[in-house]
């Protein structure tokens, strides 16, 4: 990876891309994060339900099945003595993607939004860490070892976010190869001070540009200035608010036809 003080390299499309996924994280941690889970026995009732249902197809379906097959058969040269078998297959084939469908739609029924409330207090000490080491000894804590079961009935660890990040976060691994250059942007003298509780998300966002810009070799003064102030959620707020300009319409001049 590119050392921090070395020429600035980095476009700033990967700066942006690296500092909203920081940025993500940080809120994360700090207001929690909905996730979908499946409720397995709700899902096991509405299969056990699906299965023991008798699928038909309707009338309109068994015409427009019976149509389609002529018409395939003819394409493909069918002998007449073999339709009958192979439009049964092809009434199966159906009923088999219908039952199929209603599984889909029963995960769907059978998943649930759960939150999982947020770890305010590990951004307070994160804010409020005055060394490198600091930041190290909080970033343990991000990932701990969980044993899970495979499907085939083995076990094994793996490290599972005990912070409300997703498995695949790098915040917390970043952080601490980065963990002085993190210490050193609070320091910075545009890293927003302010007592109002607005001013959170002001820091989150400095503080992500500034890992990004380590990330990529930039000083934090570069990659504050090449990512921008606007934060990820405004900028979402101003492209849905925008709206495309009209042209006035054109103005016909009908003359008198006397």
């Amino acid at each position: 990876m590119t050392a921090v003080g070395r020429p600035q390299k980095a476009h700033p499309g990967e700066l942006w891309v690296f500092a909203e996924q920081f940025y993500w994280d940080f809120r994360k941690l700090a207001e929690g994060r909905l996730v979908s889970r499946l409720d397995e026995d709700k899902y096991k009732r509405l299969v056990d339900e699906i299965d023991k249902t008798d699928i038909k197809l309707d009338c309109g379906q068994e015409v427009a099945l019976v149509k389609a097959f002529i018409d395939f058969a003819k394409r493909e040269g069918i002998k007449r003595e073999d339709r009958p078998n192979r439009l049964r297959a092809a009434k199966k084939d159906n009923i088999d993607a219908t039952r199929h469908f209603l599984r889909y739609l029963a995960t769907d029924e059978a998943t649930q939004q759960v939150r999982i409330p947020g770890k305010p207090e590990i951004i307070g000490m994160l804010l409020k860490a005055k060394t490198a080491d600091q930041v190290r000894s909080i970033c343990e804590d991000a990932f701990i070892a969980r044993t899970v079961e495979r499907p085939d009935g083995t076990k094994r660890e793996v490290m599972w976010p005990n912070w409300p990040i997703s498995v695949g976060s790098v915040l917390p691994m970043y952080l601490s190869e980065y963990a002085a250059q993190f210490v050193a942007a609070k320091n910075d003298e545009r890293y927003p001070r302010s007592e109002r509780p607005s001013t959170l998300l002001k820091q989150l966002w400095f503080l992500s540009r500034a890992l990004s810009g380590a990330l990529h070799g930039v000083e934090v003064r570069t990659a504050i200035n090449l990512v921008g102030s606007k934060r990820p959620e405004q900028m979402f707020e101003e492209s849905r608010a925008a709206k495309p300009i009209r042209k006035p319409a054109k103005r016909h001049n009908r003359g008198n036809k006397d």
